[in-house]
């Protein structure tokens, strides 16, 4: 035995000189074997968690399953995650993805690490949260595709080389702070130290419009009047006192095309009249796709703002003035 046990502690300097120079963790497996083998020379429990770097508790674990198994080796290091195991939590994850590791741990009976660690590595599988998006139907989906096809060709295609495009978007902004008590911590020795959000029953907001050229213009953003209900009417004034003006202004004569989305007072018969007799050329509804933020270059940098501004304890309209000075534009036509 006294043999055996020097034998070991050789390969186990070595092994250690090895592993501390490649920086390399073995397998929870091969530790498990090692501290069989250490018990078995009769090493003591902290010799075994020094060299294995493993807690008081595994070692007692293991020691006692080679008690109760009466010394037999092969079936305390037998791998607990089996093949059988991992097809069987290979099937109840297929059945069911959304059923938590506790879950599948109490159907298993087994530890809730266990499965973590059989997820992760045996089924190389990770959990992630359910993503929210829009429901389409065939019909829906036909109606995207073709509006798509019709605005990248206009793209693409355009009339004059030197076509200037102006993306226009509306934003709501509240004076209430956002945050989220998931991800929004605040770290403290006590919780009553950490600061409230404070939120009223009725906030402030402002409704705000803007747009950017293809260039990188940017127009100083448009308030609206508190509590306005934006119809129609309220729409073709705005086209005519502040947004005509200033697109003509910086188009200077070279030609443009004016997008907006499918709000409804944008697509009134009235909006699309005024449109027609008055500006360039301007998305119709045939061609802007339904809700498709992600074609329009400003709302990328607009929700940014927005996520700034409601972030924090602020004067709206300040807050929201500042922003167009900060908004990061890209050339979105070549």
């Amino acid at each position: 035995m006294p043999q055996a046990a020097a034998s070991l502690s050789s390969c186990e300097q070595l092994n250690t000189t090895t592993m501390d120079s490649d920086n390399f963790n073995p397998p929870e497996s091969w530790k498990r074997t090692t501290s069989v083998m250490m018990i078995r020379a009769e090493f003591k429990d902290k010799d075994i968690m020094k060299t294995e770097c493993v807690a008081r508790n595994t070692v007692k674990t293991t020691r006692s399953e080679l008690e109760e198994s009466n010394n037999e080796y092969e079936k305390v290091v037998e791998r607990k995650k089996g093949k059988g195991f991992v097809e069987k939590l290979q099937k109840l994850v297929t059945e069911d993805p959304s059923k938590s590791s506790t879950k599948l741990a109490e159907e298993l009976g087994v530890g809730n690490t266990t499965i973590q660690v059989c997820i992760k590595e045996d089924l190389r599988y990770n959990f992630y949260k359910r993503r929210k998006g829009q429901i389409l139907i065939e019909k829906a989906q036909q109606n995207r595709l073709s509006k798509a096809q019709k605005l990248l060709n206009k793209l693409k295609h355009p009339v004059h080389n030197e076509t200037l495009w102006f993306f226009s978007d509306e934003k709501n902004f509240t004076q209430d702070q956002k945050h989220n008590s998931q991800n929004n911590r605040w770290c403290v020795k006590n919780p009553h130290e950490v600061p409230i959000v404070g939120q009223t029953k009725f906030p402030a907001a402002v409704m705000v419009f803007g747009i950017i050229s293809s260039n990188g213009d940017v127009m100083p953003p448009h308030f609206f009047p508190k509590g306005l209900r934006l119809n129609s009417e309220g729409y073709v004034a705005l086209m005519k006192d502040v947004v005509a003006p200033w697109i003509k202004k910086v188009a200077a004569g070279r030609p443009y095309v004016f997008q907006q989305d499918s709000a409804p007072c944008h697509t009134s018969h009235k909006t699309q009249k005024w449109l027609a007799e008055n500006l360039d050329d301007y998305t119709s509804p045939n061609i802007w796709p339904p809700n498709s933020p992600d074609c329009n270059p400003y709302q990328p940098d607009l929700m940014q703002h927005h996520g700034r501004v409601e972030g924090q304890d602020h004067q709206v309209l300040q807050e929201v003035s500042e922003g167009p000075g900060q908004v990061r534009l890209r050339q979105v036509v070549e």
